[in-house]
């Protein structure tokens, strides 16, 4: 820690020479005006004392607040004829501020952008319906629950900032330095939604991008992300401890969109990364585009050599990602609206139509997850792992026959496989015995039950498969029971 640390000082100290030369050089500019109204600005928000900055999110303090005061960045960026080329031509500029300098990027897209599938307007009607995907996300967090704050905290479009990380690294320790940190936020009066990159060119400017990216935390209820909860914002965390900010009052919120994307669609897409989501279900094609996986190894080419063309992709990357998260927060939203079998399509899959029912069930829109089951069970939709677990709801929810229907269709299935699951055949024993009163249509499910599960001990023996077996002939038995008692009554 004292090495990374005593590098870091001495990274601070040679950028802080570099900055006096120039400033000798060209006299006072209007940056610094700028960055003094900023550090006037920053200080309305650090508290009597002028210890530390305190930046609000919404009606909560910052996450992170420390022992830097008077943090001022002026709204311009510096001259950009000192940039390489390649950082000229994606309009990257110099920020400079008390803490020293960093590059950004800024781009604005009106909210009549189209993105895929959805329009950023749609921003504005379908984040207000995510407010359960947060309850349910921010449980045990802060000084009080996170559910009561989320329940208390109404989501608006124009107070979620949509974050995504570039890092040397994968993993979320101290060692991981986020070297590229982009967000976006949308502008209701202006009718825009602006993405910002910032960009570190050694770790000595991190601090300053850091004490930047706490500004923009001001209004912010929630962090919009992909992965975020668990890998960006720990790593944020960590890299704001490092740098001096000690952690203070309630952190942002999260709506993490990995979540409710492996819900509706791990089992019918062939995996849940987020350029696999963009293109088979938002519409999304990037066509040439620089992967996540290889961000660290360009920019650690741009450090070796100093050649910004390296991190055109990765901005474009980053950019890319932000906007996708503008798109994931209307497709949820609007799933939750009620918007599919209505203004949407129906996932044409029956495994991510179930999925997807069960999903808005989970988050309060079962009125809406009612058609969606309705739609899944009419006769006709193929049969798949989704009618086992669609059975079970209509049975808590009393609707036996309903059930039954399903546990006979799962059956068929079943008897045609070489590894055959004999849960639709037990079900459908069960009800047949306790529900309609027919033990002889009661034993003979019992009777194909006992097969599938000795053709499935033949294969691989287990104490769990002896115990259904113990099980079925228990039944079996009382099922015989039973009938005899008829007869001899009869």
């Amino acid at each position: 820690m004292s090495t990374l640390r005593d590098r870091l000082d001495r990274l601070r100290a040679q950028a802080a020479a570099s900055k006096a030369t120039a400033e000798a050089g060209t006299g006072s500019s209007a940056a610094d005006e700028a960055a003094a109204e900023g550090a006037r600005t920053a200080s309305a928000g650090m508290g009597a004392d002028n210890a530390g900055v305190g930046v609000k999110t919404g009606d909560k303090a910052s996450a992170c607040s420390g022992g830097v005061g008077g943090i001022g960045f002026g709204d311009e960026g510096g001259p950009t004829s000192g940039l390489h080329p390649a950082l000229s031509a994606l309009d990257v500029e110099e920020v400079a501020g008390e803490l020293g300098s960093f590059l950004r990027r800024r781009a604005v897209y009106p909210l009549e952008h189209r993105h895929g599938h959805y329009v950023l307007s749609e921003l504005m009607s379908c984040a207000g319906r995510l407010k359960p995907v947060a309850a349910r996300q921010n449980r045990k967090r802060g000084s009080r629950t996170a559910e009561e704050a989320s329940e208390s905290t109404d989501i608006e479009a124009q107070r979620l900032l949509f974050l995504d990380t570039e890092t040397t690294g994968l993993g979320v320790g101290t060692g991981n330095l986020p070297f590229m940190i982009g967000f976006g936020y949308a502008d209701a009066a202006s009718g825009t939604f602006t993405v910002e990159q910032l960009l570190i060119r050694h770790p000595g400017e991190e601090r300053a991008m850091l004490a930047y990216l706490l500004g923009k935390f001001a209004g912010v209820t929630h962090l919009v992300t992909y992965n975020g909860r668990s890998f960006d914002w720990p790593v944020l965390t960590s890299r704001f401890v490092l740098n001096g900010w000690r952690p203070s009052g309630v952190e942002p919120g999260h709506l993490d969109f990995l979540h409710p994307s492996r819900a509706l669609w791990k089992n019918t897409l062939p995996s849940c990364r987020l350029s696999r989501i963009e293109e088979d279900r938002l519409g999304i094609v990037r066509g040439e585009d620089v992967p996540g996986s290889l961000a660290p190894e360009l920019y650690m080419k741009y450090l070796s050599d100093g050649d910004a063309s390296h991190l055109r992709g990765v901005y474009i990357h980053n950019e890319r990602d932000i906007l996708t998260l503008a798109s994931l927060t209307v497709h949820f939203g609007g799933v939750l609206e009620g918007r599919l079998g209505a203004d949407w399509a129906l996932p044409e899959e029956p495994e991510e139509l179930f999925r997807t029912a069960a999903w808005l069930a989970e988050h309060g829109g079962e009125r809406h997850a009612e058609r969606l089951f309705a739609a899944l069970c009419a006769e006709g939709t193929p049969g798949g792992r989704w009618l086992l677990p669609a059975a079970a709801r209509l049975k808590r929810l009393g609707r036996h026959d309903e059930a039954a229907a399903l546990w006979e269709r799962a059956a068929s299935l079943a008897e045609s496989r070489l590894l055959p699951s004999a849960e639709a055949h037990i079900e459908l024993s069960m009800h047949y015995e306790h529900r309609r009163r027919e033990p002889a249509v009661a034993l003979d499910y019992a009777s194909r039950a006992l097969e599938l599960l000795q053709r499935r001990t033949t294969l691989r023996q287990s104490d769990r498969a002896r115990a259904e077996l113990d099980a079925i002939r228990h039944r079996m038995a009382r099922l015989r029971r039973k009938l005899e008692a008829t007869a001899r009554l009869g």
